[in-house]
């Protein structure tokens, strides 16, 4: 079946995007310059998303499903029904969080750890 692998790269996009959620993160120096811009850009982009997909999750509940779709998908026990379902709620998950997953192309590699940091926390109930 073709569409596990794309299911899995969805979950795992999600988990690898990195997203302030509209909140300035450590800013310094020119950055700071910067961030109107940025927000702009964000804003304008969050608009044509929800007007395309309709209104997106907060990253918390992006990622709470995310993880879920992954766990399910790790076993290796589905059938092929319970398959086509799982992949159904993919798809359901990527277009809520279209937002995230599109944030993932402007953002710093050195933005990781505290992408990893904001993961962790909502996976933790936080």
């Amino acid at each position: 079946m073709m569409k596990i692998p794309l299911a899995i790269c969805v979950v795992i996009g999600l988990f690898s995007c990195d997203s302030t959620n509209g909140t300035n993160s450590k800013n310094t120096g020119s950055s700071n310059e910067s961030r109107p811009k940025i927000d702009t850009i964000q804003r304008e982009n969050k608009t044509r998303i929800e007007k395309k997909y309709g209104a997106q999750w907060d990253f918390c509940d992006c990622v709470k499903k995310s993880d879920s779709l992954d766990k399910v998908l790790k076993k290796s026990t589905l059938s092929d029904e319970e398959t086509e379902k799982l992949l159904l709620r993919a798809d359901e998950v990527e277009k809520k969080c279209k937002l995230f997953l599109t944030d993932l192309q402007s953002k710093k590699p050195n933005d990781r750890a505290a992408h990893q940091a904001k993961v962790k926390a909502c996976l933790n109930g936080q």
